[in-house]
């Protein structure tokens, strides 16, 4: 049940964000390219939180560099650049969000492991190997 909802809820993604850059053309291709990368994160076995919320950082990273190339040209004169602005920011945040999201869920599971064996929850501080 899960991987469908995940495929869907990433294509949906990024048709959304694909309409917002560049209409319904660019909409037809976010939508294929959500769809593909929703099907290789359930093949690969990644969570469907951590896949949507990568999806919606990655379309979000995607708006804010087409948005500020977009704000640097006249109008109109480089549809190009904001293309390539869009697609570089895009991956800039798939990576930003991508790593921090699976750090807190590494924390996340590494609190509950701890909990359900009886140990105190991992705390935060200047851990070392050695004993004081």
């Amino acid at each position: 049940m899960r991987a469908p909802f995940t495929v869907v809820a990433i294509g949906v993604t990024a048709a959304i964000g694909g309409f917002l850059l560049g209409g319904a053309w660019a909409a037809a291709v976010g939508v294929l390219i959500g769809l593909g990368g929703g099907i290789l994160a359930t093949r690969a076995g990644v969570r469907p939180g951590v896949a949507i919320t990568v999806a919606v950082g990655t379309t979000g990273g995607a708006l804010v560099g087409q948005g500020i190339v977009r704000a640097l040209c006249l109008p109109g004169a480089c549809p190009g650049i904001e293309t390539v602005g869009a697609v570089v920011t895009a991956i800039g945040a798939m990576i930003g969000v991508g790593l921090v999201v699976a750090l807190v869920t590494r924390s996340f599971d590494e609190y509950h492991e701890a909990i359900a064996a009886g140990r105190p929850p991992p705390t935060p501080g200047c851990e070392t190997d050695h004993e004081a």
